[in-house]
């Protein structure tokens, strides 16, 4: 019987005097991968849960036109598998696992482990948990990884993977190949209401090898651990299956291959072809106008002034809303307090408000008057109300300006001005005089390798040579303080900033960026989302195709982090009350597995539009409407006493409190969703 043929790629099931082999490949001959059938799947009755390939008994084969099949017996089970090709020429893999026996089974664990034999210069997505194994992880923390050495391994429940798969691509001779595995994920509801769902992840053999079980799970080799929380595990009995006599386990995947032309970018296959096969939309959520009237209401919470002290707070001081904490004005990262003043700003100007027009003034010269380190262009990162101090994040047990907070914060004083200038509102000279000091400043703060240190002693010296993209944001400052201070050579210098962490980071991805968020060290999106936000400033400058190219490889990365489907929660769990919808969210870290609202969703909205690629402006849209799920609209909701306040953290996994969202709520949770639906707004 002829093999099964769609487009370029073929597959097959062929009797062999051994068994029967699975191949997959390409009409021109090329294998990707041909292994004995069972030794691609793996049986296991008992705990703890071991890798045992089944022993056959009784082989079948039924090969006819468009479908390939194969069975047999091992125990109490009778395996089927069945192949066919989609209309898109993606392979559909279906494995049902039927217990034949008069008695229950429990304690089991089956499913497909995709074993490519040895593979050379591999390279490993797992989106949002594991890309090209972590290697800006802090070796002394528990993060996912799989190792390098036989034995290491992680698997974790498919709702904890935005999208449902992993990528694998590998050198064979001169050439590059990819293959992804996707699970079409099925919900298990036991009767109290909870939620299972099956498993997927790597594990380390000769090679990596790619593993969909029935909800088994594994951490750094070890069987039965689950990540929990930062940094932490713990040992679970949770993932193994019961199967009634005659009742059928099915696993649903989706097989995708091809030759690579990039190294290091298989995983945008993994990406387009996810948003392929998960087309749902996402929720409805607030319009853009709702959400801007009840994040300003937030806003206008944290609006604090006292005598010449201006600026708006980190967090609220309204009893029940959210931690309570010393009062303080936080600059870049958690605290946003200058992308405040530039939405108060925006928001006067377009109802004519000249209050919210002075109170963004008064927050600026706030900050310019009182944050200067002894490091002339260098600025501190907070301030402390109660105390009347300024201050830094700390490292080492000493003072650190951090560059990402830094950068951020530069960038929203060029955005101020150039609204100002925009609205023919006057600008006073020392911003721009601090606007050109930062620049100064970063023309000489770079490491030996041109990039910037994730941040600086008060003296201006690096905290740290630790190679990262947490100083992208002073690249982008840079850009914008481009147009406002009109120095051609100031563009320049921030196109060879930008090229510099593009040879770091996204050329091939050998270190994927990492170490921004500030409370984690590893794999991080917003490291990505600095380095797009950057990318587009540069494109939007020059328009030149090269950025354009640099931008979609950017949004490809950053769509690995976001949800292109909906996992089930536990049917006493908030998030399944509300009626929660994950489509659109992104989630955070390879450390810190929790959804959150930060994402570039106006520039990525943008350059869809710009450049015509409708995949991009849809992305956006989706994520838009998605963040507005968790804005208390009123009083109580989400547990806030006030509208507009929203939960940092929407726990959609089990890491922390799954189904659950909390109350932590600094002003960035306002700042950004703040800001983009603003531009959107504008935009439109």
């Amino acid at each position: 019987m002829p093999a099964l043929t769609s487009g370029p790629r073929q597959a097959e099931l062929r009797r062999t005097p051994d068994g029967v082999v699975l191949r997959l490949g390409l009409v021109d001959g090329t294998a990707y991968l041909e292994r004995p059938l069972a030794g691609l799947l793996t049986y296991s009755a008992g705990r703890p849960w071991e890798l045992a390939a089944p022993q056959p008994d009784g082989w079948w084969i039924s090969c006819r036109a468009g479908e390939h099949r194969a069975g047999f017996r091992t125990g109490p089970l009778a395996v089927e598998l069945r192949l066919s090709f989609d209309t898109s020429h993606r392979l559909n893999l279906e494995v049902r696992w039927r217990n034949i026996s008069q008695r229950r089974i429990a304690d089991l664990a089956v499913g497909l482990l995709l074993d490519l034999g040895r593979v050379q210069d591999s390279r490993l997505t797992i989106p949002g948990l594991i890309y090209n194994d972590n290697p800006s992880a802090d070796p002394l923390r528990a993060v996912p990884r799989i190792g390098h050495t036989p034995g290491g391994g992680f698997v974790a429940e498919e709702d904890r993977l935005p999208i449902p798969g992993i990528n694998l691509e590998w050198r064979a001779g001169r050439d590059r190949r990819w293959l992804s595995v996707f699970s079409r994920p099925q919900a298990r509801r036991s009767a109290d209401g909870q939620v299972r769902y099956g498993s997927l992840g790597v594990i380390r053999q000769e090679s990596p090898v790619i593993a969909a079980l029935s909800g088994v799970l594994m951490f750094d080799g070890k069987q039965d651990v689950r990540y929990v929380s930062k940094a932490e595990t713990a040992a679970t009995d949770d993932g193994y299956l019961t199967l009634r006599p005659g009742e059928v386990y099915t696993q649903q995947l989706v097989l995708d291959w091809g030759p690579l032309e990039v190294r290091g970018h298989a995983f945008r296959h993994l990406v387009h072809t996810g948003r392929a096969l998960f087309s749902s939309p996402g929720a409805s959520g607030l319009t853009v106008a709702e959400s801007i009237a009840l994040k300003t209401v937030a806003m206008d919470n944290r609006w604090h002034k006292d005598g010449s002290v201006a600026g708006y707070t980190k967090f609220s001081d309204i009893p029940g809303n959210g931690p309570v904490k010393p009062t303080h004005f936080m600059y870049g990262w958690t605290g946003q307090a200058l992308k405040l003043a530039w939405c108060d700003a925006q928001l006067g100007f377009t109802s004519q408000d000249r209050l919210r027009i002075d109170r963004c003034r008064a927050a600026v010269e706030f900050y310019l008057s009182g944050s200067p380190t002894p490091t002339p262009g260098l600025r501190h990162n907070a301030y402390q109300v109660d105390t009347r101090r300024w201050t830094s994040f700390r490292t080492g047990s000493r003072p650190m300006i951090s560059s990402r907070a830094y950068g951020e914060t530069i960038s929203d004083l060029a955005d101020v001005i150039t609204l100002f200038r925009q609205h023919d509102e006057p600008v006073p000279l020392s911003w721009l005089d601090a606007l050109e000091g930062a620049m100064l400043f970063l023309r000489n703060a770079q490491l030996p390798d041109g990039t910037f240190p994730i941040g600086w002693r008060l003296d201006g010296t690096p905290a740290a040579t630790t190679v990262s993209a947490a100083g992208i944001p002073c690249v982008l400052a840079a850009l914008k303080a481009s147009d406002v201070l009109g120095h051609p050579g100031l563009l320049s210098d921030a196109t060879t900033w930008l090229s510099r962490y593009h040879d770091q980071h996204a050329r091939t991805f050998d270190r994927p960026f990492a170490r921004s968020t500030l409370d984690a060290a590893c794999e991080d999106k917003e490291a990505g989302m600095y380095y797009f936000m950057a990318a587009y400033e540069l494109f939007r400058r020059t328009n030149d195709p090269l950025y354009a190219g640099w931008c979609e490889v950017a949004a490809d990365w950053l769509l690995t982090w976001v949800y292109v489907w909906s996992p089930e929660q536990d049917a006493d769990a908030p998030l399944h009350t509300s009626g929660f919808n994950t489509i659109g969210w992104p989630s955070v870290s390879v450390q810190n597995h929790h959804l959150d609202a930060f994402f570039p969703t106006y520039e990525l909205l943008a350059f869809g539009l710009a450049t015509d690629r409708p995949e991009y402006v849809a992305a956006a849209l989706t994520t838009v409407h998605a963040l507005t799920q968790g804005i208390a609209a009123n009083p109580g909701d989400w547990n806030f006493p006030l509208p507009g306040e929203q939960g940092e953290a929407v726990f959609q996994t089990h890491w922390q409190r799954r189904g659950h969202t909390n109350t932590w709520n600094p002003s960035w949770v306002i700042a950004v969703p703040l800001a983009n639906a603003l531009r959107i707004q504008a935009h439109d």
